[in-house]
């Protein structure tokens, strides 16, 4: 017998190439402002102002991967912190998602983070367990989303 499958998250927002320039985390929620907010998963794509909430984080299976600097190959230092202990040590953050992943009560989020005090980015991965939701907050009104759409 074979059997074959292929995930598809059907997702209202898309947030590649989109930038968040604040993170914070409060009461198990973890949450991402966005500098212009992130595109709409549907034609043709318009860019909406907004953040996320995600809720319900696990932090005992969540964390931060530091990987290397612009994301050169080859042998690296890295470091790997809890969501508390990333954002005690790092404040004032940059963070352009290049790539986001979705499974079973699992994201990930891929790209590159940019920190003051660092002339260079740094290759960076948010990895979480969550039993909440992704909560889209956009904040304009759905008049001016609609005639992005029908643009």
């Amino acid at each position: 017998m074979i059997t074959k499958y292929k995930y598809n998250a059907s997702l209202p927002f898309v947030l590649h190439d989109m930038a968040v320039n604040k993170i914070e985390y409060s009461e198990g929620n973890l949450h991402l402002e966005f500098e212009h907010g992130f595109r709409m998963a549907q034609e043709p794509y318009p860019q909406v102002d907004g953040n996320i909430t995600i809720e319900d984080i696990d932090e005992d299976f969540s964390c931060v991967l530091l990987l290397s600097k612009l994301g050169q190959y080859g042998e690296f230092r890295g470091e790997k912190l809890s969501i508390k202990d990333f954002l005690s040590k790092y404040k004032d953050v940059y963070f352009e998602i290049v790539d986001e992943m979705y499974g079973y009560n699992q994201v990930e989020y891929s790209g590159y983070l940019s920190l003051p005090e660092n002339e260079y980015q740094i290759q960076t991965a948010v990895s979480l367990y969550f039993t909440g939701n992704i909560v889209y907050e956009v904040t304009e009104k759905e008049e001016s989303i609609k005639a992005k759409i029908e643009k």
